[in-house]
């Protein structure tokens, strides 16, 4: 069997090894994306009747235009992510600044710009960071420590910082809880759906090292122009097609069938059997303790599967009759507020009227809130927040709620985070709970995908291989 080399799909040898991928999320798309141009014969299957997981868009009933389930944005430290865009050939429908700039708010109208500069990482954050106005210049002197300590870091994931709270890490090194609100926390939530009370130390480190202190260009955010199901999804299932894979929607497994220790087919709720000689669980760790027999389930190697616990995300989608402001994105802080995304200049869509969305990360608060709640409390405050909101009409409000976006980065959860091997040894996992090294991100879930991809192409001759459980 070729190795994983993502050469054509017309390259590919005659006797080839069908593989399944379960799972349509962006970890199942990346894995069977990297199988097919490798040569095998790939079965991608999606129980929805679109491909994109946890990262679609869908048409709004009343305004026709095209709404994300949340809005995702990369950085340019998500390597594996934009390779997978450009390779689909959906790079071209995002954009991403040349050089970090995020304007951060307060409802008092003080203002402050994070952002990098020509100087080398991490010192081109330096200058902004002794503006940042939202926390007092003590606190932006202590801050500089703090970084450099995490900058010096060589090994985040040693046990100290898996098994304490960023915060307890933070507080412990002369940040004010002021400083943890205003400053630390406007990475933190967002990017791990958690504040620093929740997360570990090491996630913590992980995110700030990457995104903000190895490399100047590490934060530079990046977002879609256009709809999620259509850079991803969309774009996925006709290339996976074009290249000879199989892509079943609308369809569900309902148990792996694991004859002498091995896979050997995937059986769906109709009753079909679909043959394997391998097979990739892109699904989320609880679907895939539930098509295992029971005992393949109870093996301890699938134990932490069923450990993982999971944080909301809310996006309120807010059209009005006209422009309340200019700008791309912005952060806030001391409001319930947290990013606000202007749709209609990212998406280019025309006016009088503004669609924004407003992103929630961690939002226990906000998740049970009915729809009539949420509003009650978010237009004001966006009102507050943007004044000429005042006397502006709103014509569409549109509440999407994940209640399981993404798996929590606590204190020593990493231990619960599984590798694409398994005890049977064609059974192979993916997915951003997996052990990608990443928290639960666009980039882990395609990492994950790419992980898979090379075990079985470690594992070719998986005909003959088995393994007792």
């Amino acid at each position: 069997m070729q190795t994983l080399d993502n050469g054509p799909a017309a390259q590919r040898p005659e006797a080839l090894t069908s593989v399944a991928v379960l799972g349509g999320g962006l970890a199942g798309m990346a894995a069977a994306w990297r199988l097919v141009n490798a040569g095998y014969r790939v079965t991608l299957v999606e129980r929805r009747p679109y491909l994109g997981g946890r990262a679609y868009s869908f048409v709004d009933r009343e305004t026709g235009q095209e709404i994300d389930n949340g809005q995702h944005v990369f950085l340019g430290c998500c390597d594996a992510y934009r390779r997978f865009l450009d390779e689909i050939g959906s790079l071209e429908l995002t954009s991403r600044q040349k050089r970090l700039h995020v304007e951060v708010r307060a409802p008092s109208g003080a203002r402050g710009i994070l952002s990098g500069l020509p100087l080398p990482a991490p010192f081109h954050l330096l200058p902004s960071l002794l503006r940042y106005p939202h926390v007092s210049i003590g606190e932006r002197l202590r801050a500089i420590p703090a970084l450099l300590l995490m900058w010096l870091e060589r090994k985040r994931d040693r046990p100290a910082l898996r098994r304490q709270s960023f915060h307890h890490w933070l507080r412990s090194h002369w940040q004010s809880e002021r400083a943890i609100d205003a400053f630390w926390n406007l990475l933190i939530i967002p990017a791990l759906n958690d504040s620093a009370e929740e997360v570990s130390a090491s996630a913590g480190f992980m995110l700030f090292q990457e995104a903000l202190l190895r490399d100047r260009n590490g934060g530079n955010i990046g977002f879609a122009q256009a709809g999620l199901s259509a850079i991803m999804g969309d774009a996925v299932r006709e290339r996976l097609t074009g290249a000879g894979a199989d892509v079943l929607l609308d369809r569900t497994a309902d148990a792996l069938v694991v004859e002498d220790g091995r896979v050997t087919g995937v059986r769906f709720t109709d009753g079909e059997t679909l043959p394997v000689d391998a097979c990739v669980s892109a699904l989320p760790p609880d679907v895939l303790l539930r098509l295992l027999p029971e005992e393949v389930r109870e093996h301890p190697a699938f134990a932490p599967a069923a450990t993982h616990t999971w944080s909301p995300i809310v996006n309120l989608h807010v059209w009005y009759d006209r422009q309340i402001a200019e700008f791309e994105f912005l952060a806030f802080v001391d409001s319930p507020v947290q990013w606000v995304f202007n749709r209609t200049a990212i998406a280019g869509l025309e006016g009088p009227g503004q669609y924004i969305t407003v992103s929630l990360s961690g939002a226990w608060e906000f998740w049970p809130m009915s729809k009539e709640a949420l509003r009650e409390k978010f237009i004001p405050e966006l009102a507050r927040l943007f004044p000429a909101a005042k006397d502006a009409e709103i014509t569409r409000f549109v509440i999407v709620k994940e209640q399981r976006a993404t798996f929590r980065s606590l204190p020593d959860a990493a231990d619960n985070r599984l590798p694409s091997a398994t005890p049977l040894p064609n059974l192979f996992l993916a997915g951003d709970w997996t052990d990608t090294g990443w928290p639960a991100t666009m980039e882990s879930a395609v990492r994950s995908g790419n992980i898979a991809a090379e075990a079985v192409g470690r594992n070719a001759d998986v005909r003959d291989s088995s393994m007792s459980c």
